[in-house]
């Protein structure tokens, strides 16, 4: 979406700050970013755009109550919708760059931040890998009619084989007590590196729950080779026992399986016009990479 300088203007007065200039960032599926630099200060203002996800709030409370130093302090968030339309709140402005190459340091400093935010724990209910799947399933369903019947058969007959083995292996969760604290969107457009230290942007996703989803989403993102991928667990502090590699590829099963339910989702909302169609040859493209990776996961489960 679009501000203009006087909107700009009456948030910078909640700062008690005076306006330089104002520029757009890289806006993404669900908010729309823009840098606010002060007399004295730089901002990131953080508005929703997309009335089909509001997370907004929910994303503002965890970073308000989030360790210091692992994600931007938040200033204040407004949903009275006087200024700005939409709900919106401002956040630090984080220098750094994204990280380009994956070295051992990147790497290990990684593993080291994960470790620290997933001390942040809670109880939580029983585990069952049945019920954890049925949402994604749910999105395939309520949007089969926007993916060629190819396709749809390909994954409801993948989807069977991914049923199947949760019901042999319902119960491999069951005995855990305390759900982490996840960023779940660890991707390298969210992560600031400086060479010493790391932040995480954008927290829309975060949730509780084990911290292998972390684990599992960071290898298969940044696309970790197998020396990285030791180094990041070992760091971490990973078991390297049979059941314990199980458990990782389970969850990146069920990581995928939920990246073809919001690709599906997504395509549902191209048909139904409530997303631009300039935007369904990559959303096809990236659905029919994961189908592929969720056939290898299934494959080495199986084997």
């Amino acid at each position: 979406m679009n501000i203009n300088k006087k909107q700009v203007e009456q948030i910078c007065k909640k700062l008690n700050q005076d306006l330089v200039k104002f520029f757009s960032l890289a806006s993404g599926n669900h908010n729309s970013n823009y840098a606010i630099v002060t007399t004295n200060k730089k901002y990131v203002l953080r508005i929703e755009n997309n009335p089909q996800f509001k997370n907004l709030k929910k994303e503002y409370t965890l970073l308000k109550y989030l360790r210091p130093g692992l994600g931007p302090e938040v200033y204040f968030i407004d949903t009275s919708h006087k200024i700005i339309p939409f709900d919106y709140f401002v956040e630090e402005f984080i220098e750094g760059k994204h990280p380009k190459k994956l070295n051992d340091k990147f790497i290990t400093l990684m593993a080291k931040w994960l470790k620290k935010l997933h001390q942040q724990k809670k109880p939580c209910k029983k585990h069952s890998m049945l019920k954890a799947i049925k949402p994604y399933f749910r999105n395939v369903n309520n949007h089969r009619n926007a993916i060629p019947s190819k396709t749809i058969n390909k994954i409801d007959s993948l989807f069977n084989r991914v049923t199947d083995f949760c019901k042999k292996n319902d119960g491999l969760f069951a005995n855990r007590k305390k759900a982490c604290l996840l960023h779940r969107d660890l991707s390298r457009e969210n992560i600031i590196y400086d060479g010493k230290k790391i932040i995480l942007l954008d927290w829309e996703f975060s949730n509780y729950n084990f911290p292998e989803w972390d684990l599992v989403y960071f290898i298969q993102s940044l696309r970790l080779n197998s020396k990285q991928k030791d180094l990041f667990l070992k760091t971490y502090g990973c078991k390297s026992s049979k059941k314990s590699m199980k458990k990782l590829l389970i969850i990146s099963l069920l990581n995928t399986c939920g990246d073809i339910g919001y690709s599906v989702w997504r395509l549902g909302l191209v048909k139904q016009k409530k997303l631009n169609k300039k935007l369904s040859p990559e959303i096809s493209t990236r659905l029919d990479l994961d189908i592929n990776r969720l056939s290898k996961i299934i494959r080495e489960l199986e084997s």
